[in-house]
């Protein structure tokens, strides 16, 4: 009885890397099937006026400022976890939420979610607290983009534009209590009759708003670079540019069924650029934005990827992992 209870245990411990094996390969090919599909549905031929002599030096600065508006996003994901208990260094943070965030590319939010507590598993973090920052992230990252895409409201909404005052009062609040997030968290935990372990301190959401709203600034110097690259008066498509594309931004993130919230974005951007520019080069610009998102996103993601193979696969690294299993008999 005991020699087949001990099998059936070998069989069990045996099977479950087998099956997590094949998850992650199920995901890996979600998430190729979903940037294959993002790069057949684009109609690229918008951009043609961007790929010019003259174009080059604004597409290529509008590249580096977007990595940089990327490395802002990943520190207020980084601050959510943070304030729920997990703490991560700043490279590893960076290899889950890059690599994880790649799977946007498919329809759902779910396999980012799947992605992220995967890859966040590997590093001491349940499935349960990556739901929960997920989850949290979202108003925060609809709350700013509402806040800072208020700068391109009047146009486009007229006497209506007092309505964007109400997510400005959301976010006030939530800076001014930051620690009802955290029992916030905790209230959803229980329901699911699990514990989740907080700080309690709410200084880490501070934070994460702060660098969401870093994020939703900087991204708006890439689009404002590449209307410049179109003709768009300077100072003017500046507000406008860093408007659109932090409403553009907040807007698709609640659009959880279209990948990366496509087709969404590009309609609040063409509608919000047309203000500075004629409808055809607003189109172009917002394509063109895609593009440098696209290409900036997989450039990050993949660096990040090969990072993580590479310190999770090198012989000192094996060492120092053997080392800390422990001795049997």
């Amino acid at each position: 009885m005991d020699d087949t209870s001990t099998v059936d245990d070998t069989s069990r411990r045996g099977s479950r890397p087998r099956w997590r094996l094949l998850a992650g390969w199920a995901l890996a090919c979600v998430i190729v099937a979903g940037l294959v599909l993002a790069l057949r549905g684009q109609d690229w031929s918008a951009t043609r006026p961007m790929v010019t002599l003259q174009a080059l030096p604004f597409l290529l600065i509008s590249c580096v400022v977007n990595v940089a508006a990327l490395l802002c996003a990943m520190m207020s994901w980084r601050s959510v976890l943070a304030d729920l208990g997990h703490p991560l260094p700043r490279r590893t943070a960076a290899g889950v939420y890059f690599v994880g965030m790649s799977a946007k590319y498919a329809p759902g939010a779910l396999w980012v979610v799947l992605t992220h507590a995967r890859l966040a598993r590997s590093v001491g973090v349940g499935a349960l607290v990556t739901v929960a920052v997920w989850l949290l992230n979202i108003p925060i990252v609809l709350l700013t983009g509402m806040v800072v895409g208020s700068l391109a409201a009047p146009p486009m909404l007229g006497d209506w534009s007092w309505l964007l005052l109400l997510p400005a009062a959301s976010l006030a609040f939530v800076l001014a209590r930051p620690s009802l997030v955290g029992r916030a968290a905790q209230a959803g935990a229980r329901l699911l009759r699990r514990e989740l372990t907080t700080s309690g301190s709410g200084q880490q959401i501070r934070a994460a708003i702060g660098w969401q709203l870093a994020c939703r600034l900087v991204s708006g110097f890439h689009l404002w670079l590449l209307t410049l690259a179109m003709g768009a008066p300077v100072w003017q498509s500046l507000v406008v540019s860093i408007g659109a594309f932090a409403l553009a931004t907040g807007l698709s993130s609640v659009v959880v069924v279209l990948p990366d919230g496509a087709l969404i974005r590009e309609m609040v951007l063409i509608g919000t650029l047309s203000t500075v520019l004629p409808v055809t080069a607003a189109t172009a610009v917002a394509v063109a934005s895609r593009a440098v998102c696209l290409l900036t996103d997989l450039l990050v993601s993949g660096v990040c990827a090969l990072t993580m193979v590479s310190r999770r696969w090198r012989p000192e690294a094996i060492t120092e992992g053997a080392a800390e299993l422990p001795r049997s008999g």
